[in-house]
């Protein structure tokens, strides 16, 4: 039975007129000017937004840069105390925004936390260093309860046994970040709080 309209698709035949069917002739579409303009304005609104947040990131990273150096510092000092077996000091310069952990040497007969003298040649090698980027202040520092921001030079002594000084310092950035870090002298662990 033969129905009409329809015809077999024969060897040759491309499939043309046979609604479904495809061609093998391969069509070519290209993309008007009009299709590209759209999506290079969809990208200039992505990247607008994108922007500000990737350069308000990188403002911040001075602090984060800060912190983590600082609490570093701390966790040195502790481990290299329990690891000699003797007296590690976290000195500090407050005008100079530097943090050093240094062995403990002989003649430190002070009071721990008290303003001392930086060592002499021979005297001890400083294990770590870090100094503040510039974007980043010291706004308080407290060791054992003495505010000693003004002091030229202070220690925060860290003892083989795990423990350490008391010692409070809040750094401040320039987009008025606070970042509080506390030692606890029970454990000489640092931690940090979030204060703005």
């Amino acid at each position: 039975m033969k129905t009409a309209g329809h015809k077999r698709p024969g060897p040759g035949d491309t499939g043309r007129g046979i609604p479904g069917a495809r061609s093998s002739e391969a069509t070519l579409r290209a993309f008007t000017l009009i299709e590209i303009m759209i999506v290079v304005g969809l990208i200039a609104i992505a990247m607008s937004a994108a922007i500000p947040a990737f350069v308000s990131a990188q403002n911040k990273q001075p602090m984060r840069v800060a912190l983590q150096g600082l609490l570093e510092a701390c966790a040195t000092a502790r481990a290299q105390a329990i690891l000699r077996g003797a007296i590690v000091e976290l000195r500090i310069r407050p005008q100079d925004y530097t943090f050093d952990v240094t062995p403990a040497g002989a003649g430190g007969g002070s009071a721990a936390g008290a303003a001392r003298p930086e060592p002499k040649a021979g005297e001890g090698h400083s294990v770590f260093s870090l100094k503040l980027p510039t974007e980043v202040g010291i706004e308080e520092l407290a060791i054992n309860f003495q505010l000693l921001k003004d002091a030229e030079a202070v220690a925060v002594r860290f003892r083989p046994n795990g423990t350490s000084d008391e010692f409070t310092v809040v750094l401040r950035s320039l987009h008025g970040e606070l970042r509080k870090i506390t030692l606890d002298p029970v454990t000489a662990r640092a931690d940090f709080e979030v204060m703005r």
